[in-house]
């Protein structure tokens, strides 16, 4: 197991090691740590935490931003992103602008030996990814794209900017949601899931039960930036759950009723965040430009439908979005 190997590296060079532990951080937020290294150097303990990422294609900046807050949030000398696939671009600048260390391939083969990195298998191709199988082609959601932005009777027709297949890096929250009911009141519990899209954390879609995704999917289209971190969206509902008992006041309560639907927290008599996870899910995003200005339209390539929510978060960060994707937002008409 990947694991193993690099937390017997940490060993060989005199680190105390724990792996896959789970340490609270100053937020109060619990964070998993897949090997936390401690070791005594003059006066200090010093301590680096290692997130290991076996992937078949490279990481990207939602990992390094997840590495850099819980470093940030335990009070770490050093943080480690061993990951044998590499780093996008784009991340390995976010890490080099924050301090994150990555260990790719090469950097493994000079710590570990070539033979020891090649038995954890062979350099990736660069398209396989394990999320929700895309069933949408390009053809098929421009044509949906098109019906969305034709305008009444054909008046008012957007102007298509750019548009491109796309992946989002969707959080999935398992809650846990109680119910006291019979003559002993006992705590009944049932599972309920949530996806939430990670540019700025918004509820998407309530779920019978949890995605199984697709292990070995071949698509090369870029993966969207994931500001909303698994940790992050954890924490707020956390939080959100646990205020619930502190409001005492009839408007305070309101307001958090309100706060608490934003959030896609389910209405139960007691309910915990049991579990996130990340799941890829496809997309095809288009800019559009009309009299409003310019807004995304996104299709959900796994349903073929498009999805008004998730365009609206893009739409809320279009710079960012048009930048990495490539599509020139200069390229409008200015005032008449």
């Amino acid at each position: 197991m990947f694991e193993h190997v690099i937390d017997a590296l940490f060993r060989a060079h005199g680190y105390r090691t724990a792996t896959n532990t789970i340490v609270v951080g100053r937020s109060g937020a619990r964070h998993e740590i897949d090997i936390l290294a401690s070791r005594q150097e003059d006066l200090l303990d010093a301590r680096v935490a290692v997130e290991c990422k076996n992937w078949s294609q490279p990481i990207d900046t939602a990992v390094v931003a997840r590495a850099r807050l819980i470093r940030d949030d335990l009070g770490l000398g050093q943080m480690v992103i061993a990951c044998p696939a590499g780093a996008t671009p784009a991340a390995r600048t976010t890490a080099a602008e924050c301090g994150i260390a990555i260990w790719d391939r090469q950097e493994l083969e000079q710590r570990l030996g070539a033979a020891a990195v090649g038995a954890l298998g062979a350099a990736p191709s660069g398209g396989t990814r394990s999320g929700v199988a895309r069933h949408t082609d390009a053809a098929a959601a421009a044509a949906a794209v098109q019906g969305a932005t034709r305008g009444v009777l054909g008046i008012g027709r957007g102007r298509l900017l750019g548009s491109v297949d796309a992946w989002l890096r969707l959080v999935e929250v398992r809650f846990g949601c109680g119910e006291r009911g019979g003559i002993r009141k006992r705590l009944r519990i049932r599972p309920m899931f949530v996806l939430y899209e990670p540019l700025g954390g918004t509820a998407l879609w309530s779920i019978p039960a949890r995605t199984v995704p697709d292990p070995d999917i071949d698509d090369d289209a870029p993966t969207l930036p994931a500001p909303a971190t698994p940790e992050l969206i954890r924490t707020t509902l956390e939080r959100t759950i646990a205020r619930q008992d502190t409001l005492v006041q009839d408007a305070a309560r309101e307001r958090h009723e309100l706060t608490r639907a934003h959030l896609g927290i389910p209405d139960a008599e007691v309910v915990t965040v049991d579990k996130v996870a990340t799941v890829d899910w496809p997309i095809h995003i288009a800019i559009v430009d009309q009299r409003g200005g310019a807004r995304a339209v996104v299709v959900d390539a796994a349903g073929g439908r498009i999805d008004e929510s998730l365009g609206d978060c893009c739409t809320a960060h279009l710079g960012t979005l048009a930048h990495q994707l490539g599509i020139d937002l200069s390229d409008r008409p200015g005032p008449a």
